[in-house]
């Protein structure tokens, strides 16, 4: 084989780094859509607990009893009758007396605060997020298979981020603007840690 037609086939062998980062990029991204989805939805959820509870619905009731709690120790009857006046048909867990004239009710999604000279019940109900009390379930890593899972995306999100920043040449690639939108993504969160320290 003439010299010319060697260096031709050696040059169509030469490793093409661009169109291998593009294909990493693009099947990373398809395989882990899932993944980044229940990572950005927890993230979000979870970044404001403060703001709400990321995890169930609280619903609040206050009711007034017909007949209040007998003093004294009050029995695992008693306090059932009591979330059966209430209209609570939940499961009892068990109760106690804070302090007298209070009594404590746990059943199943919630609580029952009971005060005897007023009479009255406060209610608070646990309802479960669809979709955000299992994602953030998720992210908080609840097994060692999914914790291995999570880790490969992790490092699958890095892979994503480097082949980003290679498969475009040219004036949207990493030496122009590609460059200057990096350095910027670079320096926001960094002066925003800088400010809030």
């Amino acid at each position: 084989m003439p010299l010319t037609g060697k260096l031709l086939t050696l040059s169509r062998m030469k490793f093409n780094w661009r169109r291998t980062s593009r294909s990493l990029h693009r099947d990373l991204g398809y395989f882990f859509f899932g993944m980044s989805v229940v990572y950005a939805l927890s993230g979000l959820a979870m970044n404001h607990a403060r703001d709400w509870n990321p995890d169930y619905i609280v619903r609040s009731e206050t009711l007034t009893l017909s007949t209040p709690f007998p003093e004294g120790r009050v029995s695992k009857d008693a306090a059932k009758e009591l979330l059966d006046e209430m209209g609570i048909d939940k499961a009892y867990r068990q109760h106690f007396s804070p302090k007298d004239g209070e009594l404590k009710i746990f059943f199943d999604g919630g609580t029952a605060v009971v005060e005897r000279d007023s009479g009255t019940a406060q209610i608070e109900a646990l309802e479960r997020r669809p979709v955000f009390h299992l994602f953030n379930r998720l992210h908080r890593n609840p097994t060692r298979a999914w914790t291995w899972f999570a880790d490969l995306f992790c490092l699958s999100l890095l892979i994503i981020s480097v082949t980003g920043l290679l498969i475009l040449p040219g004036k949207n690639g990493i030496t122009r603007k590609g460059g200057l939108l990096t350095l910027a993504g670079i320096l926001v969160p960094a002066l925003i840690v800088i400010i809030s320290l």
